[in-house]
């Protein structure tokens, strides 16, 4: 029995090592490298179907390549979703017609920011019966439905932004101030189109949505891509958009309504819809080009498994050219999102290293993020691995390099058993965990994990962010606050050898390196806590 132990031991011991040669593979160097040559500016911002992503997905496949993934579609490292680019044109101005038949006109950019996500050239609402329906949402678990009773077949719904708990504070109606999918656009629209809603309208607010009225115009008179699918062809809900709370508050005001006690009426459980006795009308001509983007993505074959798998995303797409700043319009992206490639490179030249994992390791970086999550999403409906053997899900978005951290904050927390593990796992650095320190914004529904989820994965998106060890919590959230500011989604965001500090995000690879070492080499199947509006039972 001794000389059993004995062997058991030195066995363990001599994983131990391997999984320790494992981590000293991962290389800073080699990290910048990766975000250094992802926002070049011969990448021309990484835009989609553009020559940025030609050189960006040939620089990822070189990449997987010479760290000996297998190719994760057949022979190949590449996925081809395809995309359409559809530009919808406003008119000038968009006609609301008053119970007095009166008609009260709003402008496009200035009041509205619509779109038409249809094929179809031409769009035409007439007349359309406006209704509003609270928050737009339908949450079994939470005993909350704001359409009882009502047909919305050819009506123009209003909804605010977020969902109940926000606007009150109150923790016992959904998450409080903590956004849940609810709360998100996304779901309102596809809320709309599910009941037959002709129009879906959301009512900005800065708090509520996480970003200013700026953010939503840039969706005026420009184009959106969607998956080319046919659906697009012909669907019920066929123009989204939103209005501003100036807007709203005039228009409830013209139809005999004040938009505050609507929005108290609809944070109670009790609402119901309200007839604006109003309607809606607008002409839209949509143009719309079609073309081919790339998910990339390698894997590691399991050992005992290989069908089941963990999976590692960064998305490689960014904006392409915006807005210059000092004569620079190339929105580089370095930390959005070329610093999570290196994250996620850095963490498979681990698992190439040491000791080969069980399960499958899947590396994915996804196309059109930005656009809204379509690389992920089409992954998610055309798989390598089946949703039901995808054990778990590591996303990460925008690193800040400023160095390295004694938190680790998880964005979108108390979803699963995940969180228990990262725990463990940050233990071993000395690190505490952290909750979202703005979780209204809803982030952890704005990046690659959130169709995963939707598919029934557990996922955790997490990061050193708000307890720099040099800076401390006040100057690090200073230095948060300017970058959401000034370098987010601009040419600004760049990465500056010298300056920039690569070792937060070194400390982070290592950091899911083990957790993923641990997960890869165990029968442990993350489950869902019962309070997450995506449980399933696995």
């Amino acid at each position: 029995m001794q000389r059993y132990l004995l062997t058991i031991i030195l066995l363990l011991g001599a994983i131990g090592t391997m999984a320790q040669r494992g981590e000293k593979a991962i290389s800073p160097q080699q990290m910048v490298k990766d975000i250094m040559a992802l926002e070049a500016d011969s990448m021309q911002g990484r835009l989609p179907c553009t020559l940025g992503e030609t050189r960006t997905v040939a620089y990822l496949t070189a990449r997987m390549k010479a760290l000996g993934l297998r190719p994760a579609f057949g022979t190949s490292y590449t996925q081809a979703v395809p995309l359409v680019a559809i530009r919808s044109q406003l008119p000038q101005a968009i006609t609301i017609t008053s119970p007095e038949g009166i008609p009260l006109e709003y402008q496009a950019g200035t009041d509205f920011s619509v779109w038409s996500p249809t094929t179809q050239p031409t769009v035409s609402l007439k007349n359309s019966p406006m209704v509003f329906v609270g928050f737009g949402v339908t949450a079994p678990e939470s005993q909350w439905d704001d359409f009882k009773g009502i047909d919305l077949k050819g009506k123009t719904i209003v909804v605010l932004i977020n969902d109940p708990g926000f606007y009150n504070n109150d923790t016992t109606l959904f998450k409080g101030r903590a956004m849940t999918y609810y709360g998100r656009w996304r779901y309102k629209f596809e809320e709309a189109e599910r009941r037959g809603a002709a129009a879906c309208l959301i009512v900005h607010d800065d708090a509520g949505a996480g970003y200013p009225w700026s953010v939503v115009n840039g969706h005026t008179n420009n184009k959106e891509f969607y998956i080319d699918d046919p659906a697009l062809e012909n669907p019920r809900c066929i123009v989204t958009g939103w209005l501003t709370k100036s807007a709203a508050v005039s228009l409830m005001e013209a139809v005999g309504y004040r938009l505050t006690d609507l929005m108290e009426a609809a944070a109670k459980p009790s609402f119901q819809p309200v007839d604006l006795r109003c309607s809606f009308s607008i002409n839209i001509k949509n143009e719309f080009t079609r073309g081919q983007s790339h998910n990339v993505a390698g894997y590691i074959q399991g050992s005992k498994y290989p069908d089941e798998v963990i999976v590692y995303s960064g998305h490689w797409d960014h904006l392409g050219f915006g807005k210059p700043i000092a004569g620079d319009s190339i929105c580089h992206g370095a930390s959005d999102n070329a610093s999570a490639i290196s994250w996620m490179f850095a963490i498979a030249q681990g698992f190439q290293d040491g000791p080969a994992p069980e399960r499958s390791i899947l590396f994915l970086s996804p196309t059109a993020e930005e656009a809204g999550l379509l690389g992920s999403s089409y992954y998610v409906q055309h798989p390598t691995f089946s949703m039901k053997k995808t054990v778990a899900m590591f996303n990460t978005d925008v690193f800040v390099f400023i160095g390295k951290f004694r938190d680790v904050t998880i964005t979108g927390p108390g979803h699963s058993e995940l969180d228990g593990m990262l725990r463990d796992a940050a233990a071993t650095q000395g690190r505490y965990l952290a909750d979202d320190p703005t979780p209204e914004n809803g982030m952890f529904y704005r990046s690659d994990q959130q169709p995963f989820l939707k598919a029934g994965v557990p996922a955790l998106f997490a990061k050193g962010y708000i307890d720099n060890i040099e800076l401390g919590k006040e100057k690090t959230a200073q230095v948060n606050a300017d970058y959401w500011k000034t370098v987010y989604h601009k040419p600004t965001d760049r990465f500056t050898p010298g300056v920039s500090k690569i070792d937060g995000v070194y400390q982070d690879a290592i950091l899911f390196y083990r957790l993923g070492y641990k997960l890869a080499n165990s029968r442990t199947v993350p489950k869902w806590m019962r309070s997450s509006e995506f449980y399933v039972e696995r």
